[in-house]
C-alpha cells in the first residue's frame, strides 16, 4: 500500500529548476524549450561554480524571459547543492528538475511529467529516455531511479535524508526517499530524448573518470543510508579524476 499525496487543488504554481556545471555549449536550446511550457512560474538556473561561460548564457537568455533567473554559486558544490538551492530559491511547492545537456527534448515532455503530479495522484513522476540512443535508453531501463528528469512534490521530499549533500547521489536520495515513504512514482517514457554524454564532453579517459567519480558519489550516499556506522566516510579519489567531480 502506497501513501498518496493529497489531491491538488487548482494548479499550484510550477518551477524549473536545472542546475549547472560547465554547460555554456548546451543550456540554451534547453532554455528555448523549457520557456515554452505554459504555466510555469519560475525557470532557475543554478550555475554550481562552473568555469566556462554558463551565466553569461543563462543571463542572455533571461533577458527574453523574467521567468528565467540564474543562481550562481561561488563553487562547485555539487549537483544536490544546486538543486536544493534552485528549489528554496523558487518558492514552490510543485518543482520540476531537468539536466542542461538534453538533446531532443519538447515542451511536451514536461507537460508530461508534471501532469500526473499536479493530479495528485503521484508524488513524483521520472522522465525517462526511449529512442533517443542507445547508450542512454539502456541507462534508464536497468537503472531509472538515476533519472535527473523529474516532477516532484516538494513537501513530501523536503526531509529527504542528507539531500543537500549528496551531491551525484541526489537522484538516488530522492526515489530512496519515495521508496521508503511508499510514495506513489509514475514512470514517463521521454521518446527521442537523449543527453551529451560525458564521455562527449571531455574526452574517453577523463569522461570515464567523471563517471567513476559520479558513482562514488553515489555509492557513498547509499553507504551513509544503509551502514549508519559509516557516516564519517569521506570519498578520497584524487582532485585530478576528472576535474569536475559529480558532473
Amino acid at each position: 500500500m502506497t501513501n498518496r499525496p493529497p489531491q491538488a487543488q487548482g494548479d499550484p504554481p510550477v518551477a524549473v529548476v536545472i542546475p549547472a556545471f560547465n554547460e555554456a555549449d548546451y543550456v540554451r536550446p534547453v532554455l528555448e524549450v523549457v520557456r515554452q511550457v505554459a504555466g510555469l512560474t519560475r525557470i532557475i538556473v543554478v550555475d554550481d561554480g562552473s568555469t566556462d561561460g554558463t551565466a553569461e548564457v543563462v543571463r542572455a537568455a533571461s533577458s527574453g524571459d523574467p521567468r528565467i533567473q540564474a543562481i550562481r554559486l561561488p563553487g562547485n558544490y555539487g549537483k544536490a547543492a544546486a538543486i536544493v538551492t534552485g528549489i528554496a530559491f523558487s518558492e514552490c511547492d510543485l518543482i520540476v528538475l531537468v539536466d542542461a545537456d538534453l538533446v531532443g527534448l519538447r515542451p511536451q515532455h514536461i507537460e508530461d511529467l508534471i501532469a500526473p503530479v499536479r493530479s495528485g495522484e503521484y508524488a513524483m513522476a521520472l522522465g525517462l529516455f526511449r529512442r533517443g540512443r542507445f547508450q542512454t535508453d539502456i541507462s534508464h531501463v536497468l537503472t531509472p531511479y538515476l533519472s535527473g528528469q523529474r516532477c516532484l512534490r516538494w513537501p513530501l521530499f523536503r526531509t529527504t535524508p542528507e539531500l543537500g549533500t549528496a551531491r551525484a547521489g541526489v537522484e538516488v536520495a530522492l526515489s530512496l526517499h519515495a521508496w521508503r515513504s511508499r510514495l506513489p512514482v509514475k514512470r514517463v517514457p521521454w521518446r527521442g530524448v537523449t543527453h551529451v554524454m560525458k564521455t562527449e564532453k571531455a574526452g574517453r579517459v577523463r569522461g570515464l573518470w567523471q563517471h567513476l567519480r559520479m558513482f562514488a558519489e553515489i555509492g557513498r550516499y547509499l553507504v551513509r543510508q544503509f551502514l549508519p556506522w559509516a557516516s564519517g566516510w569521506r570519498l578520497t579519489l584524487p582532485d585530478w579524476v576528472g576535474g569536475d567531480r559529480d558532473r
